[in-house]
C-alpha cells in the first residue's frame, strides 16, 4: 500500500480541520511493526501529527479517520446548485437535464476516506472546494448536452467532484497563484492526478473508470498534458470531458463578464487539445449573453508578441537540431514531439490574426481587440511553458545518459527563464518533502 507513510502536507490539513469540526479514530491505528499509536475515538490533534510522521502505518491514515459531518452528496448536489445561482455563466451550461444529473447523485455513497479529505479542502473556505463543485456542474452539463448514459454520467460526476483530492499531498507553496514554478518543481504538481487515481484504487472500492478519468484530467488529446502525455486513443472519453470541464472552471470561477470568452478562445486557440465534442456544447452553451475581452491593455502586446515569437523560433530550432543529431532514440523522439506540439501553436498563433494585428500597431487598434490579443499571448506562452515542465518531467525519468542536460537549451527557450535555476537542488525550497504515494508511484 502506497498510502501507508504518512504524507505531512495532507496530514497537517487534516489536523487543521480538527482544528473547527471534530476528528477522531474511527478505530485504533497501529504502526507496520503492530504498536498501538492511537486509540479508537481519540480526536485528532498536533500530538497525532508528531507520531505519525515518523512511522510507517499498518492501514492507511485516511482509513482510519472520521469526521463529524463529512460532504455526502448530498450536501455536493445543494452546493451545486447554489453555486450555479452565484455564478450566471455556470448557468449558461447547465440545462434541466443537467440539473437532474446533479441531483441524482443525491443518494450516491462516497467512499469515507473521500469524504474525509474533501471536508478538510472544504474546511476554511477553501477555493478548491468550489472548483470542484464547478467541474460537476459543467461535466452534468456535457453530459446532458451529449447524452451520457446514466452510469457514464455517474462516473464522471463523481471524478469531477474528487479530481483535484491529489493537490492535498503537495505543498501548498506550491500552489499559490504567486509562485512561478520553475521546470524542475513541475514533478511534484503535475503528480496530483497520479495521486488521486492511487486514493480510489487503494482507497474506495469505486470502479477504475473513476480513477482513470481523474488521472486524465490534465491530460490532452494532442500529447501536451501531464502527468504521462497521454493522448489519442489512449485518452479516456469521461476523461477527456473531465478535462474540458476543469479547463473551463478555473477561467469561469472570476465571474467576470470576460471569462465565458477566455473561456472560449482557451479551449479553441489550439484544436487538437480538447475533445471536439465537449468544447462544442461548452462553446456553445457561453455563447448565450453580452460578453466583452474588456478594454484595458496590457502592457506593451507588440514586445510580448515578438518575445513569444523569438522563443517560438528558437525553440523550433533546438528540437530540429535534437532531430538531426540526438544520440540517443529518447531525445530525437523527444525533441520530435515537441516540434510537433510547437508547430500546432505556430499554426494556432497564425490563425488568431495576431501577428497581423502587430504590424498595424496599438495605436490603430481599440482597447477590447487588444485585450484579446493579450489573452492569446498569454494562452500561448502558457503552452510553452507547459512543454517545457513536461520535457523536463520525462528527462528526469530517464536512468540513461544526461537527457536532462541535453534537453536544456530547449527547455530553456520554452519557459523563457534560466533553466540551469530549474535544474539545480536549490530549486526546490528546503522545507518541501515529495509526497509519498507520488514518489512511490513515480
Amino acid at each position: 500500500m502506497l498510502f501507508n507513510s504518512v504524507n505531512q502536507h495532507c496530514l497537517g490539513r487534516i489536523v487543521e480541520l480538527a482544528e473547527t469540526q471534530t476528528v477522531e479514530a474511527a478505530e485504533d491505528i497501529y504502526d507496520e511493526r503492530g504498536m498501538k499509536l492511537w486509540a479508537k475515538g481519540k480526536p485528532v490533534s498536533a500530538d497525532l501529527q508528531e507520531k505519525l510522521l515518523r512511522r510507517k502505518l499498518a492501514k492507511p491514515l485516511e482509513a482510519t479517520l472520521a469526521v463529524d459531518g463529512a460532504i455526502a452528496f448530498s450536501d455536493v448536489a445543494s452546493a451545486c446548485v447554489a453555486h450555479i445561482e452565484q455564478n450566471p455563466l455556470l448557468a449558461r451550461i447547465v440545462n434541466r437535464d443537467a440539473i437532474g444529473l446533479i441531483n441524482n447523485m443525491r443518494n450516491v455513497p462516497l467512499p469515507p476516506p473521500l469524504r474525509l479529505l474533501l471536508t478538510a479542502a472544504h474546511a476554511k473556505g477553501s477555493s478548491s472546494f468550489k472548483h470542484a463543485l464547478s467541474a460537476v456542474v459543467i461535466c452534468a452539463g456535457i453530459a446532458a448536452r451529449l447524452n451520457a448514459s446514466d452510469h457514464d454520467a455517474q462516473l464522471l460526476l463523481v471524478a469531477a467532484l474528487v479530481h483535484d483530492l491529489g493537490e492535498m499531498y503537495i505543498n501548498p507553496d506550491f500552489l499559490r497563484d504567486s509562485y512561478r514554478l520553475q521546470p524542475g518543481e513541475w514533478k511534484h504538481v503535475a503528480s496530483h492526478p497520479r495521486v488521486g487515481q492511487l486514493l480510489i484504487a487503494e482507497l474506495t472500492t469505486l470502479p477504475a473508470a473513476v480513477g482513470q478519468c481523474v488521472a486524465h484530467h490534465h491530460e490532452r488529446l494532442d500529447g501536451s498534458g501531464y502527468p504521462n502525455q497521454v493522448g489519442g486513443s489512449n485518452h479516456s472519453r469521461l476523461g477527456s470531458w473531465l478535462a474540458v470541464a476543469d479547463s473551463v472552471g478555473a477561467i469561469l470561477a472570476r465571474g467576470d463578464d470576460g471569462a465565458a470568452l477566455r473561456a472560449s478562445l482557451a479551449l479553441r486557440i489550439v484544436p487538437e487539445e480538447f475533445d471536439h465534442d465537449a468544447v462544442a456544447v461548452v462553446t456553445q452553451a457561453l455563447r448565450n449573453g453580452e460578453d466583452a475581452f474588456g478594454t484595458t491593455p496590457e502592457g506593451d502586446f507588440g514586445a510580448r508578441i515578438q518575445e513569444s515569437w523569438r522563443h517560438m523560433n528558437a525553440a523550433m530550432a533546438e528540437a530540429e537540431l535534437l532531430i538531426a543529431k540526438g544520440q540517443t532514440p529518447f531525445l530525437r523522439q523527444t525533441a520530435g514531439n515537441a516540434l510537433a506540439l510547437l508547430h500546432n501553436l505556430l499554426k494556432s498563433l497564425r490563425s488568431t490574426g495576431v501577428m497581423e494585428a502587430n504590424s498595424l500597431g496599438a495605436g490603430n487598434l481599440d482597447g477590447e481587440l487588444i485585450a484579446e490579443i493579450n489573452l492569446v499571448i498569454r494562452e500561448i506562452e502558457w503552452r510553452m511553458r507547459n512543454l517545457a515542465r513536461n520535457l523536463h518531467l520525462r528527462a528526469e525519468a530517464q536512468t540513461e545518459g544526461t537527457p536532462l542536460e541535453r534537453l536544456a537549451p530547449l527547455i530553456r527557450e520554452l519557459d523563457g527563464s534560466n533553466v540551469a535555476a530549474a535544474t539545480s537542488p536549490q530549486a526546490v525550497p528546503a522545507s518541501y518533502q515529495a509526497p509519498a504515494a507520488a514518489a512511490q508511484a513515480g
